[in-house]
């Protein structure tokens, strides 16, 4: 995931996220995001804030008469990245190290721009949005998927777990910039970038959203999450120990047979004028 000059460190930056986000892919279905983006098979796309690479590959398959460009900040990643391409032997594929607050593009570039999970990371996303329109041509589409909630919805509640998820959640929206809620901000701040014919839809999301226990994919997804952001976890609570307990209540909480846990996930579009 990638951001401007000025942002904090992206807080699930480890040895293991390019894995990670490969099994997050995994869970999701990208052929599922292909699907609904539908590029045209010469498409000339853009996934802005590619991390691991896995849904710039399979938009790439779905334009063979096309190109793909990922961008991100992270330098491992994007090794990791054009690896994977090469295993994969997809030729219609670029990836390049930049900025999302100032893309390394001339305008109108691109037939479509796509993020997911990327700009609730972002301190200013509306600036992020407004640079996904300038690069995209007139007509062009810009599509962004964010979920909204994340964590923070579950029955039966734990009186005490939940206070310490919403303590969590502020300090990382106050030191990080981390928006939980930016999914159901998107429509507004599509508006304000200056796209067009802007339509929004959500559904429950599918890695965050569901009933207990949790899956062996699902738990492994979960706890390298939460390894990696143990340190920050730890200054929000004061010690290491409990930074541990407070993932531990959090983990038990969402395996057990009896909890749902709900997420919802926002698709946004809109066309350049």
């Amino acid at each position: 995931m990638t951001k401007g000059g000025g942002e904090p460190k992206y807080l699930l930056d480890s040895d293991d996220e390019p894995l990670r986000l490969e099994l997050q892919a995994r869970l999701y279905d990208v052929e599922r995001d292909v699907r609904r983006l539908a590029p045209s098979p010469d498409a000339q796309v853009l996934d802005a804030g590619c991390g691991s690479g896995a849904m710039t590959r399979a938009i790439a398959r779905a334009v063979p008469r096309g190109h793909v460009t990922g961008i991100d900040r992270e330098p491992r990643f994007l090794q990791f990245a054009r690896r994977q391409a090469a295993a994969d032997a997809i030729a219609n594929i670029t990836f390049d190290q930049g900025d999302l607050y100032s893309l390394p593009f001339a305008s109108s570039t691109f037939d479509l721009v796509w993020s997911k999970h990327v700009l609730q990371w972002l301190r200013e996303p509306r600036r992020a949005l407004e640079e996904f329109r300038r690069v995209t041509r007139p007509g062009g589409r810009v599509v962004s998927c964010n979920f909204d909630g994340v964590c923070l919805s579950h029955y039966p509640v734990d009186l005490e777990l939940q206070q310490d998820l919403e303590l969590w959640f502020r300090e990382a929206a106050n030191r990080l910039g981390f928006d939980a809620l930016i999914g159901r901000k998107l429509y507004s701040l599509f508006h304000q970038a200056g796209l067009v014919h802007v339509k929004a839809e959500f559904e429950p999301d599918r890695v965050f959203s569901g009933g207990g226990p949790l899956t062996p994919d699902h738990r492994k997804n979960w706890e390298l999450q939460l390894q990696a952001t143990m340190d920050f976890t730890a200054e929000v609570f004061g010690s290491r120990e409990r930074a541990e307990d407070f993932w531990r209540r959090f983990l038990a909480h969402i395996d057990r047979d009896d909890t749902y846990s709900f997420c919802a996930l926002f698709y946004v579009e809109g066309s350049v004028p």
